[in-house]
């Protein structure tokens, strides 16, 4: 059968329209889902920098040329790049000082790839250096004034640091040390209560090791230390002074799954184990120290008799661990914790030459654990929330007798063979012997705290950037005593009028909680001007009352290497036996005198200035003043005080017995308690200077710093005209620290430290000693002199009253450190060896003055108690 041509003719063109329909589907098919195949065929590239210390590296520049691709690795040394095509590609990491590092990546479709960038410095031998990324030199556009960092290697090279973040601190400017045996830090003119402590964002209310000698952060495991001296913003609450914010590194996965670190000194050892996780990108960091001299120390202190029993010369140990997992481009968190315990055990030898002797057992315990989440919705938006729980437990029980000198009228502790001897004698006259002072209790504290707190970034545009957060803490704070005084030693007590009315059995804890909001925005509104404004919101629940505490700040861009910032704010710390803790006082929290507390406020006046003279100096100045407002302290309350005076007229010999003082009487006076009052305000202020010359990368090379700060510190008391210099107020401080990269294995860095005295209080005097009898029949109370066993008048020192206190200074301090440290590659492992020595030409610095009555001649006999004396130290690290 044939077709006519018609009708072949139109089954032809059916198909041909038919065809070109598939064809045009085919290409809009193509079109449309191209970008869809592309974008599905895309990549992501996740990295960390770190150096040779595998610390993090800031400021490096990432790219993939090929494609015209790249990033700065951020604070924490972490880089991204997203939808890269898939396929080969060769990455490319720079930075100033550095040897160009260079790998080869393949990256699969819808997959995550991850590398590690290990940069090695150059040696450059040429007279030019460079100057590296400095997380000193702050952008223009940061508004915070009063900004100090220190890179971890610092913390670990310092000289006469002790390896200690804390220490290193202390020679910054406006940072003081209360001694060399502490680690506190005194910032501007406030106590170690008044600065907010964090870890990874955590409160931690005890940082401290070796009841104070260092801190618990570990500079092996820091990536970040800023502390925030004055002015700081409305993201943190419930402290009048300062903050620390340290953050913990990430695992080190240069080497796989595994790498590792060892560092040995004379007195500690500090293992650091970390690595790469096989799933979800994650890393691990897990470090452990413990010291070891109180285990070679305390078998040598039971040999020689000095001690009985089991010892435990002061000793610490701990374990930290961060495992972080990003699981997505968009989701990153991290688990993190800390356990750690410090241990006292000490008794006197039954067979000691000294009468006097002593029992201590003390044990204390540091834990932590935390997990913070944070999520990136967009590019413009960061959110995190993290939950934490900590808890600081101690206990403490003691006993011993003493004050063998003072009974006997000697100025120094008497032997065994000398007091066994009196007593002989006095048995031989049928007197009854004497005793020495007895005392024995025990102690105990319990800090818990449950935290959820969220922070969110919002970056509206180049020019605002809004950050908001909440933040709640349930807390229990409790402390516990039990006394068991000799009548002598409260009558001893009785006798300063500055010693608190304490009760001789205790046991306070309070419950409670904490909550707080905040808001502030950043505007750059011109190029040179940018501005924060900040407000935050709490409520203290101890006291039941809520505060609300606005906060500004701003910079101006005198010219691109000058800037002047500024900041004022309003700022609030509600009491708490935490922050007792450290300030070393007992308050009674539990009375129903707390709710009438208000919280101690601070309003903050600060002006900087810094300038870059060139890409390796920098010279900062600010001003600052604080002024203090409801303070607490102890109540001071009318009571009975105990008074003799001289009968007139009697030879000066009849002074020395009972019979030449009037019958002690009872009249009013002014005496501490133990309850809280807001009874106090004061003042801070004054200004510092900062040369520092950042640290370049190459040989014979040279940084560090200079600094001087001027400071000013009081305190006013109602009653009393004269302001009380605050305990730490320092009028002069001067700072330089410096370091020498002599040659690639060698480094040479010092430290000089001066400050003028801290401010004390001296007697003004002698007095007979009152002890107080009551009738046990009628209650009545009756007033004695009281005297020794051959009835001479026993004397105290007295201190004078109130304002007395901190009216004389302590000598002046200063002091010289000197660290080497020599470098070696062996066995392909890198390892650092040290010598560390401290206060070089032994300076006999005074921590303390102590007073003891010499009988003799009636007057004060004085003790100078000395801080640290020359001591060198050897150690060693290992890479693995």
């Amino acid at each position: 059968m044939c077709s006519s041509p018609h009708t072949l003719f139109d089954n032809q063109h059916i198909m041909s329209i038919i065809s070109a329909v598939r064809i045009a589907l085919l290409l809009g098919a193509f079109f449309v889902c191209s970008p869809l195949l592309l974008l599905a065929q895309t990549a992501t590239l996740r990295g960390t920098v770190y150096d040779r210390d595998r610390a993090p590296l800031t400021g490096v520049t990432v790219q993939i040329k090929s494609l015209k691709r790249g990033t700065y690795s951020k604070r924490d040394g972490t880089v991204y790049l997203k939808n890269l095509p898939a396929g080969t590609h060769t990455v490319e990491a720079t930075l100033i000082g550095y040897e160009v590092w260079r790998s080869t990546v393949t990256m699969k479709a819808d997959e995550t790839q991850n590398i590690s960038i290990v940069m090695k410095q150059s040696q450059v031998k040429t007279g030019t250096v460079e100057v590296t990324a400095s997380r000193r030199v702050q952008e223009q556009t940061d508004t915070r004034p009063s900004v100090l960092t220190v890179d971890p290697r610092e913390a670990k090279y310092k000289a006469g640091a002790v390896e200690d973040v804390f220490r290193t601190l202390q020679s910054l400017p406006g940072v003081v040390a209360p001694s060399d045996f502490s680690s506190q830090l005194v910032v501007r003119g406030s106590g170690p209560d008044q600065n907010l402590i964090l870890m990874d964002n955590i409160e931690i209310f005890n940082p401290y090791r070796l009841y104070g000698f260092i801190s618990l952060f570990n500079p092996e495991t820091v990536s970040g230390i800023t502390l925030l001296t004055g002015g700081f913003n409305a993201k943190y609450t419930d402290r009048l002074s300062a903050v620390l914010d340290v953050t913990n590194r990430d695992g080190y996965t240069g080497n796989g799954y595994f790498a590792g670190k060892l560092n040995v000194s004379l007195t500690n050892a500090n293992l650091v184990t970390e690595g790469a996780l096989p799933f979800w990108n994650g890393s691990w960091l897990v470090s452990t120290r413990r010291t070891y001299y109180d285990l070679i120390a305390g078998p040598i202190a039971r040999s020689t008799g000095a001690v009985d029993g089991d010892v435990a010369l002061p000793n610490f140990r701990d374990l930290q661990f961060k495992a972080t997992f990003q699981p997505h481009s968009s989701l990153k968190f991290f688990i993190n914790g800390l356990t750690s315990r410090d241990n006292t055990q000490f008794q006197s030898g039954a067979n000691r030459n000294n009468i006097d002797s002593i029992s201590i057992v003390d044990r204390s315990f540091n834990d932590v654990i935390g997990t913070t989440f944070v999520w990136l919705p967009s590019d413009d938006f960061t959110s995190s929330l993290g939950v934490s729980y900590y808890v600081n437990t101690g206990a403490n029980s003691f006993g011993g007798q003493g004050g063998s000198g003072q009974i006997l009228g000697s100025t120094e502790q008497v032997s065994r063979e000398d007091f066994d001897r009196i007593n002989d004698t006095l048995r031989a006259r049928g007197q009854d012997p004497i005793s020495l002072f007895a005392v024995r209790g025990e102690t105990g504290f319990t800090f818990r705290k449950t935290s959820v707190k969220s922070d969110n970034v919002w970056r509206i545009d180049s020019a605002n950037t809004f950050e908001f957060g909440v933040q709640y803490d349930d807390i229990y704070t409790g402390v516990l005593a039990n006394f068991d005084f000799d009548p002598r030693l409260r009558a001893l007590r009785a006798s300063n009028p500055r010693a608190p009315a304490l009760p001789e059995s205790f046991e306070n804890g309070v419950n409670y909680f904490r909550a707080g909001v905040y808001a502030m925005d950043n505007i750059r509104l011109t190029n040179e001007l940018t501005v924060q404004a900040g407000v935050r919101a709490d409520y203290f629940a101890l006291i039941g009352k809520s505060y609300i505490a606005p906060r500004l700040s701003a910079s101006f861009a005198l010219s691109p290497q000058s800037t002047l910032r500024g900041a004022w704010g309003i700022y609030y710390q509600s009491p708490g036996y935490e922050k007792l803790f450290d300030a070393q006082v007992f308050l009674d929290l539990t009375s129903e005198s707390v709710t009438k507390l208000r919280a101690e406020r601070a309003i903050h006046y600060v002006l900087g200035f810094d300038h870059m003279l060139t890409k390796e100096w920098q010279f900062k100045a600010e001003a600052y003043y604080k002024d203090f407002n409801d303070l607490i302290l102890p109540e001071v309350k009318r009571g009975t005080i105990w008074k003799t005076e001289r009968i007139a007229g009697l030879p000066d010999s009849m002074y020395r017995k009972a019979e030449g003082w009037t019958t002690p009487v009872a009249i009013i006076g002014d005496s501490l308690t133990a309850t809280p009052v807001n009874s106090a305000t004061g003042g801070s202020y004054g200004f510092e200077v900062m040369l520092q010359k950042i640290q370049s990368v190459g040989e014979n090379t040279i940084y560090g710093w200079i600094s001087y700060s001027y400071a000013i510190s009081n305190r006013f008391r109602p009653g009393i005209s004269s302001p009380i210099p605050f305990n730490f107020d320092r009028r002069h401080a001067l700072n330089i620290v410096g370091g020498y990269k002599a040659a690639d294995w060698l480094d040479i860095s010092a430290t000089f430290t001066y400050g003028s005295g801290f401010p004390w209080t001296r007697p003004v005097g002698i007095r007979p000693r009152v002890y107080v009898l009551k009738d046990s029949t009628t209650g009545q109370a009756t007033g004695r002199v009281d005297t020794d066993y051959l009835g001479r008048v026993v004397y105290d020192v007295d201190r004078g009253g109130l304002e007395n206190v901190n009216q004389t200074r302590l000598p002046d301090y200063h002091r010289l450190d000197i660290r080497f440290t020599t470098y070696a590659d062996w066995w392909d492992w890198d390892w650092s060896f040290y010598l560390d020595i401290i206060n070089v030409y032994n300076r006999l610095n005074v921590v303390a003055e102590n007073y003891r009555v010499n009988r003799d001649s009636l007057s004060v006999n004085t003790r100078q108690s000395r801080m640290l004396p020359i001591l060198p130290t050897l150690g060693f690290s290992v890479k693995f």
